[in-house]
């Protein structure tokens, strides 16, 4: 993971005043997935959930 600024290639979403960048090319694989920040009594965190089952093989 690198910090960068935008470029023409990426995708770019602002949530809570957070900028998170994607490369266009690479969404299609980025579909369904939320990433989360989580603060709990085992540190700070970020994790990364696929919403949708892709039923245990890789397409």
């Amino acid at each position: 993971m690198a910090l960068d600024e935008p470029k023409e290639t990426d995708n770019v979403y602002e949530v809570e005043g957070i900028k998170v960048l994607f490369n266009k090319e690479n969404s299609l694989y980025t579909r369904g997935f939320v990433i989360d920040f989580r603060n709990s009594i085992f540190g700070k965190r970020f994790s990364v959930e696929q919403l949708y089952s892709t039923g245990g093989s890789c397409r």
